[in-house]
């Protein structure tokens, strides 16, 4: 389940992740990603995705998250952050994806890391 937030203050727009991600919802994100990022000028603002509490992901969902990162990679925000998954497996597994993307972005410790790297 993914939520949306603007943060103005710290021009952050922030994807909280949480959980187990699911193939069917994958379409969903992307139509709601799509329409809450069209309401700011991304070149001025930081993309956060705060992942730090998601789960192990299962195989089939490996080519979603691959999709994932190019969708972040192609949104022109001033940059991209990735709060980095508490658990050991989904930290793996997505610096795994990161480097088979050629990910442009930077993974981070906190959502607060990802804040103050935004100003």
């Amino acid at each position: 389940m993914a939520q949306f937030q603007t943060d103005n203050s710290h021009k952050a727009f922030i994807i909280t992740l949480g959980g187990f991600a699911a193939t069917e919802k994958a379409s969903t994100f992307v139509d709601d990603l799509k329409k809450e990022v069209s309401k700011i000028d991304v070149k001025n603002y930081s993309l956060i995705v705060d992942s730090s509490d998601l789960r192990t992901f299962k195989p089939e969902i490996l080519p979603v998250l691959e999709k994932s990162y190019a969708l972040y990679m192609s949104l022109g925000f001033k940059k991209i952050l990735m709060v980095t998954p508490k658990r050991v497996t989904p930290r793996l597994q997505l610096k795994r994806i990161a480097k088979k993307v050629n990910f442009t972005g930077e993974f981070i410790n906190s959502l607060q890391a990802g804040l103050e790297l935004s100003r």
